[in-house]
């Protein structure tokens, strides 16, 4: 009798350790399947540079620009990164400002700038709006399509029209800030491009109250002749331009 309990203890034991090891053994093989079905998800929602419309793209730079993004290893444009200002390398960046003011309270420019139309806002003689593309949307919008309010991880792919048409540039820039409290709108140039660094436009009561708009840009160049002798002049061209549309643009409706 003694021995016929110890042979039972003993199947219940390994009947349980092989129920626990099943147990394991099935959480894993599910953890690997969730895992797997997640990867699957993640890299089907993902949107490749191919489904770029280039039809809808009027300006040649500004599809060249997706094109060498492409050559450059880029497949989806979950993969492009902005390359923004580095306080700890602040020497190495070149800085301009531009001010300006806004007849308007600066709550209501505030609302109005973050729901400005980009074909609206960058449609001067020198700077046009080619797409943009939403990260929480994971969607891309042209030039006649409906756009909401400003938002983190937009990208804008616009053009730059130098010497009357004679050179032009495509350039892409993220918004990796909207803060609401301080007023500001922050941009930064993306990766694998000649430039690289920070522009941020801040919005400021005056004691009048109107509003100041100014840009801070802290930049560097692949290029130290373009960056000390160029870029200055057209740069300092595109924001002004840009600030008067968006002065018209307010202080119109």
């Amino acid at each position: 009798m003694y021995s016929e309990r110890i042979v039972r203890c003993a199947n219940k034991n390994l009947i349980l350790n092989t129920l626990k090891q099943d147990a394991n053994i099935s959480a894993l093989i599910f953890f690997m399947l969730f895992s797997c079905l997640m990867h699957s998800r993640s890299s089907y929602a993902q949107l490749p540079l191919s489904e770029v419309n280039f039809e809808r793209i009027q300006q040649k730079k500004v599809r060249e620009l997706v094109k060498c993004q492409a050559i450059n290893g880029i497949a989806f444009f979950s993969d492009l990164k902005p390359s923004c200002y580095d306080v700890q390398d602040s020497l190495k960046y070149s800085y301009q400002k531009s001010s300006n003011i806004i007849r308007e309270v600066i709550q209501k420019v505030w609302k109005k700038l973050k729901g400005l139309k980009p074909k609206d806002e960058y449609s001067g003689k020198m700077v046009s709006f080619g797409f943009l593309y939403s990260k929480r949307l994971n969607q891309l919008f042209y030039n006649d399509d409906d756009f909401k309010d400003i938002e983190e991880g937009e990208i804008f792919f616009l053009n730059l029209k130098l010497l009357g048409g004679i050179k032009n540039i495509g350039v892409a820039l993220e918004v990796t800030k909207v803060d609401e409290e301080n007023k500001i709108i922050q941009f930064c140039y993306l990766n694998n491009g000649m430039t690289e660094g920070t522009q941020e436009v801040k919005l400021v009561e005056t004691s009048d109250g109107n509003t100041l708009i100014t840009q801070e840009t802290r930049y560097r160049n692949r290029s130290k002749f373009r960056e000390k002798r160029l870029y200055p002049i057209f740069h300092q061209k595109a924001v002004k331009e840009l600030h008067c549309n968006i002065k018209r643009l307010i202080e119109c409706h």
